[in-house]
């Protein structure tokens, strides 16, 4: 790891520490390399090799299965001879009719639209970094992706869905459908993605094919 000092060349960016706003010459890193505050030791950077490569090939990943999260049975239920099945879409429609209405929308919005309009997102971005000039609307979209990532709450909802079945399995037989395997390899997809974003390296490279 690099420890960052303000006397490099004034040509390298200057960027600001998210942990305590220390103002930092920040000069090109080499694949493999990090960089982090002098101040408090805060990870500035890092630069991977593929990583641009790597999340495209996450988030394309990510978004097919959130897509065949959606048409499958989510969670079989059997009890007393009954059996029971529920879909994704089912478990927003019931909050709709148990007149939690408020719940159902932020459920459909964090666990569905937001992680959704993430993955368009960084997809059409990481598709316009390839070509020669930057497709329109690279910049907001990026913009757009940094400031939905917080808004994304999937997997908190797999884990409530866990506690849930753990909870409802001494009740009734429970079976995990496609679905569910599905959101869970979405989330894993969409995690391991995000992972390897570096903030400052995706823009850095947006400034470049701007030139």
């Amino acid at each position: 790891m690099n420890n960052l000092t303000q006397d490099v060349p004034e040509s390298d960016s200057t960027i600001a520490c998210h942990g305590c706003d220390l103002l930092i010459s920040l000069p090109e890193l080499d694949y493999g390399q990090t960089a982090s505050c002098p101040r408090c030791n805060h990870l500035i950077t890092r630069r991977l090799l593929g990583a641009h490569n790597k999340i495209l090939a996450l988030s394309i990943s990510s978004f097919i299965f959130l897509i065949f999260a959606l048409p499958f049975p989510f969670l079989y239920f059997s009890n007393q001879g009954k059996d029971y099945v529920i879909s994704f879409a089912d478990s927003i429609f019931n909050m709709v009719l148990m007149d939690y209405f408020s719940i159902a929308v932020l459920l459909f919005f964090t666990t569905l639209l937001i992680p959704a309009i993430c993955l368009l997102s960084l997809i059409y971005v990481l598709v316009s970094l390839q070509q020669k000039r930057l497709l329109p609307y690279t910049q907001p979209l990026l913009q757009s992706v940094f400031f939905l990532i917080d808004w994304n709450m999937a997997e908190i909802f797999l884990v409530a869905t866990l506690i849930s079945f753990i909870k409802i399995s001494s009740l009734a037989t429970v079976t995990l459908g496609l679905s569910f395997w599905s959101y869970v390899f979405f989330i894993i997809c969409l995690v391991a993605g995000l992972s390897l974003l570096d903030r400052y390296q995706i823009w850095r490279k947006v400034k470049v094919h701007e030139r």
